[in-house]
């Protein structure tokens, strides 16, 4: 991109929605909230026999739980947390990391 070209409010805008839309955060909690229904499903539905396994725990029941409530915690991070865009004063100056001084 051509760095003397001055962004857009709107080209900021989109590529914050679309930064957001893929955020890790969310791609976690939307994986852990998949599995934790199905492994507390399996917990409530399945049969006493695997229910009891674990020393009369319904360890799919309580994994499930867990796994859900993981899974609003970084959906509930994400949502309340969004990625926004660099502030103008900060853009273009790499990566973040610290460079080191040349040498004299």
């Amino acid at each position: 991109m051509d760095e003397s070209k001055p962004i857009s409010d709107e080209e900021e805008a989109r590529a914050a929605r679309l930064a957001n839309r893929f955020d890790i955060r969310r791609l976690i909690g939307g994986l852990f909230l998949l599995y934790g229904i199905i492994v507390t499903a399996l917990g409530v539905f399945g049969s006493s026999h695997v229910k009891n396994k674990a020393a009369g725990l319904n360890i799919d029941l309580w994994a499930g739980i867990g796994m859900l409530v993981f899974a609003a915690l970084m959906l509930a991070w994400a949502l309340l947390r969004p990625v926004e865009p660099d502030p103008p004063e900060h853009r273009g100056r790499g990566s973040g990391r610290i460079r080191r001084a040349p040498a004299t």
